[in-house]
């Protein structure tokens, strides 16, 4: 033991383990401290250090992810702490010798991180490791795992391996730490001889494994495993794959036979109890946590909930299985980390280690968690005396790469499913709504939606119109002018008749409600803020000093704001002059109508029988035939018509579903599903309407969350066995659909997208562009927020797209925008010496450069662009709910890698200078200029019935024992 030296609490020899400490020991001494090459240069001596600095050195998905954020939030938060996010940019571009320095450090390998590097920072800069870096190059080969899990008396599965690639690579390091362990691993192997016996049997070497076994690649980063069952139980084999959507494994009467084309392990395979899997989580030696999961071999479907996590439960562990856990923590030399266990007849086999793997979504995790590294840091703080240690500037995370803007742009939270109703008169009593005008009208006010009702009421008398419409437009009007969000708009157009040579005044009345703040979407904003402001505080607690946040006029975008902010900015009340109100910049104008009517009518074209052949170019490759599929959504809308109908006769209808929310009840209910069915089901396939797709999808989707016991029984024929078979296949139909239709209405072609874009969100480009540029030129950090509507991040994700922008995910990778979609543009600065940022490619015209335009020790900047498709779920309705009625916003996914900030914009100046679209600048003008008029609304009086709308609630439920029509008429006069 004397010659040992103990690091990272395993114990090497002193020649393995040259600390830190000594190192900076001997340089205090003579009052010096590491330069950038690792060895000594003169410092200046400094008071002791108040904070020690973690240093969080993984790729940003990982780094920047809820789990890591909520246990940094609470290191920082409880012990003397800084923390450092290296961040993509400097793991992937910067030489080691330029990362930041620090005292404790969290490094784990995932898909794209640079180990080696890694690696080569510890060697230079020996600082703590949580995990061994080195040490996580044996979790890349399972041979390697189950071999050392052997060796410490961790039982595993029966296994053969047939090894074609010469055995597992190991750096001599790693060798030498192994032996110290008292384990090792053969690496040279020859190939055995590798023979199918017949259907059931499989010989490698002079061993014999029969089916049902498992066949896992030996690279611990490919997932496609596979299982072969036995013929004698009908054979055939199920696959796993990392999980995707709602499935982890798929079965495969085909497959057969064993791979033959590179290094696998074969499993003996196992019937484990309760069809569960344990997944074993360990922090250190002394703490584990497991929790149980249903064993992907079992169906392949993936059971979550509303975070869209795997639905799991806490399982307790034997003290052997605990002596397990500290065992695969100490050799493989992994604090944090996971590990998959079996159970089977009393007897547990580990079959997997991860690594570094979190717990998600438990505070019990993240405080134990927290804590014990707390206690661990500090210990060996006091050991290496760390407070006396003083990093050279050079080192410092001011001159590493640090966020100095985040510019973000949302779409608002959940919402009621918005519906609309056309009608078309010519009437004297509708030509009065245009109060002497002739331009459009907008009636918003429940005061004015009486004078439409009013109109109408006096056409019927007079027998002026079509006394059904009639009937119709009052009824709704009588039913929904007290909701919030309902309005009126009439536009006037001119009919000329050519034989006659008359003119005639044509006026389109369409009622708009719905489309409201929902109480899911309060937990939803305040969790987004709550988040992310962990997540900047960490990034760089700067950007908070300079905070500005805008928001459309829409109630329910303010209302997604201003919940937001309340976490974002952890306050209690927001001021009223924090969020700015930004009409010209975030919400809609008539600029692009012309063009995206013209669109739809393209879309409505394009769906026809006899446009097949253009469909091939658009339609998503794998899905069924487009005609054939709206041709099922009709005839599944006719069935749960009758379905519907049937059961609101026979079933007690008030007692399927207990309370409702968000202004709803079966009547409602009932009204709304039967205006959808009339849209559906009572048009034949040529005169199906695909604008009408997005109602029917969001209804499906607000029910799935707000109504599910209701959807559930409502639409289940009792008389057969079908089940929730048709409506599951229903939204899985009218999703495809929507997902095809939806971002084709901003644009079928390239040169339409652009051009709607630009009309649409021109002003807030520019505006984002003038925000980078300016955070540039200032010597402050800062924080720069929209919200604003669908329509906006739709045209906005365009503009990305066409300016030309090398992008990491391809436009049909994009999947739904969906509530609280993000797009957000991080600048990154880094002061001091600088190195070169290459770009491989450039705006067309531009010059190709490498780095920014500046002296060598000016700033340098780089942009990344992020997206996040928000709180969604593409398997809605296989989702356990909560009360909540909430979907969790899904994290953000970088969109492009770092370019240099000035030929980043270079991108978008190129199509917002464009000389081809230099008329979308005059139409932006005419549209604000025309603008809408408001019934009975006195000039400049819009602001004033915008601010004075109904205050920004959260919908809930009608008092209990009050009628919906009483609880209206209380709330409104």
């Amino acid at each position: 033991m004397d010659d040992n030296h103990i690091n990272n609490g395993f114990i090497f020899p002193k020649s393995l383990a040259t600390s830190i400490a000594s190192r900076l020991e001997s340089s205090l001494a003579i009052g010096q401290s590491p330069d950038l090459n690792g060895s000594l240069s003169p410092s200046t001596p400094s008071h002791p250090r108040k904070k020690y600095i973690i240093g969080v050195c993984a790729m940003d998905d990982k780094a920047r992810s809820k789990p890591m954020r909520n246990i940094l939030d609470r290191l920082l938060t409880s012990g003397p702490f800084e923390a450092i996010i290296f961040g993509d940019k400097c793991i992937l571009d910067e030489d080691v010798k330029a990362w930041p320095a620090c005292d404790f450090f969290i490094s784990f390998f995932s898909r794209g991180f640079p180990l080696r590097k890694a690696i080569e920072y510890v060697k230079l800069r020996t600082p703590f490791c949580v995990n061994e870096v080195d040490l996580q190059t044996l979790l890349w080969d399972r041979r390697v795992v189950l071999e050392l899990l052997d060796q410490i008396g961790v039982p595993t599965p029966r296994r053969l391996s047939i090894d074609r690639d010469g055995g597992p690579q190991l750096d001599t390091r790693v060798h030498q730490k192994l032996k110290l362990r008292g384990v090792s691993v053969v690496e040279s192997r020859a190939v055995p001889e590798f023979k199918i016996i017949d259907q059931d049997t499989l010989q490698i070497g002079d061993q014999i494994i029969t089916k049902p076994f498992v066949e896992k690649p030996v690279s611990g980063e490919d997932h496609n495993i596979h299982i072969y069952y036995h013929s004698s139980t009908g054979g055939g084999g199920r696959r796993l794959f990392r999980k995707v959507a709602n499935k982890s494994s798929e079965y495969d009467p085909e497959l057969t036979e064993p791979r033959t084309d590179g290094s696998f392990v074969y499993e003996e395979f196992m019937d484990v109890d309760n069809l569960e899997d344990v997944k074993v989580y360990t922090i250190g030696d002394q703490f584990v946590y497991a929790e149980t999961r249903k064993s992907p071999v079992v169906d392949g479907h993936v059971r979550r909930n509303t975070d869209g996590k795997e639905i799991r439960y806490v399982a307790t562990l034997t003290p052997e299985e605990k002596r397990m856990a500290a065992g695969i923590c100490k050799v493989f030399g992994q604090r944090v980390c996971g590990f998959d266990l079996l159970r089977v007849n009393g007897t547990s086999y580990v079959i997997d280690v991860n690594g570094w793997s979190f717990v998600k979504g438990n505070n019990y995790y993240y405080n134990n968690c927290a804590k014990i590294l707390q206690d661990v840091f500090l210990r060996n703080a006091r050991q290496r005396k760390l407070s006396e240690v003083v990093f050279p500037k050079e080192l410092s995370a001011e001159n590493s790469w640090r966020l100095k803007a985040f510019v973000s742009v949302f779409r608002h939270a959940d919402r009621t499913p918005k519906q609309k109703m056309k009608f078309t008169f010519s009437s004297a009593p509708f030509r009065e709504l245009l109060n002497g005008g002739g331009e459009e009208v907008i009636i918003r006010q429940a005061r004015d939606l009486k004078l439409v009702s009013a109109a109408a009421e006096q056409a019927m008398d007079e027998g002026l119109e079509d006394s059904s419409k009639l009937m119709l437009l009052k009824n709704i009007l009588d039913k929904k002018s007290g909701l919030p969000g309902t309005k009126v708009q009439v536009k006037p157009s001119i009919a000329k008749d050519e034989e006659n040579g008359t003119q005639s005044v044509k006026l389109q009345i369409i009622v708009k409600w719905g489309g409201e703040f929902t109480h899911a979407a309060k937990y939803q904003s305040r969790d987004l803020g709550d988040n992310l402001r962990k997540d900047l505080s960490i990034m760089n607690k700067n950007v908070f000093d300079d905070v500005k946040i805008f928001t459309s006029s829409e109630r329910r975008v303010r209302a997604t704001a201003e919940l937001f902010t309340q976490r974002f900015l952890d306050i209690r009340e927001v001021p009223k002059e924090m969020l700015l109100i930004r009409k010209e910049m975030l919400d809609d104008s008539n600029a692009a109508k012309e063009k995206t009517d013209l669109v739809k009518k393209q879309l409505y074209s394009l769906l026809q029988p006899d446009h097949a052949e253009d469909m091939e170019e658009l339609w998503p490759k794998g899905k069924a035939d487009p005609g054939e599929l709206v041709q099922d959504i009709i005839i599944a809308m006719r069935t749960l018509r009758e379905i519907m109908r049937k059961n609101f006769k026979t079933l007690d209808i008030e007692s399927i579903q207990k309370s409702w929310c968000c202004y709803e009840s079966p009547s409602l209910f009932y009204e709304r599903w039967e205006k959808i069915f009339t849209e559906f089901a009572d048009v034949e396939r040529s005169d199906f309407d695909p604008s009408k797709v997005s109602e029917l999808y969001d209804s499906l989707k607000y029910d799935a969350l707000h109504n599910r016991p209701f959807l559930e029984s409502i639409f289940v024929d009792s008389d057969s066995d079908t089940g929730l078979g048709p409506i599951k296949d229903l939204y899985s139909k009218a999703k495809i659909l929507f997902d095809f239709v939806a971002p084709l209405e901003y644009g079928i072609t390239e040169e339409d997208r652009l051009e709607i874009g630009l009309l649409t969100s021109m002003p807030l480009v520019k505006q984002i562009v003038e925000d980078l540029e300016a955070c540039k030129r200032s010597s402050a950090p800062c924080t720069r927020l929209y919200f604003t509507k669908e329509s906006h991040v739709h045209t906005l994700l365009n503009i990305v797209y066409l300016s030309g922008i090398p992008t990491r995910l391809r436009k049909n990778e994009i999947p739904e925008l969906d509530y609280l979609t993000q797009i957000t543009f991080e600048l990154y600065e880094r002061s001091g010496p600088s190195s070169p940022i290459t770009s491989s490619t450039s705006p067309a015209g531009s010059p190709q450069t490498g780095r920014e335009t500046s002296s060598p020790n000016s700033p340098e900047y780089s942009l990344r662009i992020g997206f996040s498709p928000g709180a969604g779920n593409p398997n809605i309705l296989d989702l356990q709910m909560d009360a909540k009625h909430s979907l969790s916003v899904m994290q953000r996914r970088n969109l492009t890698d770092h370019l240099p900030l000035d030929a980043a914009l270079r991108y978008y100046k190129a199509q917002v200078d464009n000389p081809k679209y230099r008329s979308v600048n005059r139409r932006i003008r005419e549209s604000r200029m025309l603008g809408h008029k408001l019934v009975v609304a006195a000039e400049n009086e819009e602001e004033d019935l915008i601010e004075d709308e109904a205050p920004l609630m959260i919908i809930g439920s009608p008092p209990v024992g009050r009628s919906f029509e009483m609880y209206l008429g209380q709330k409104r006069p």
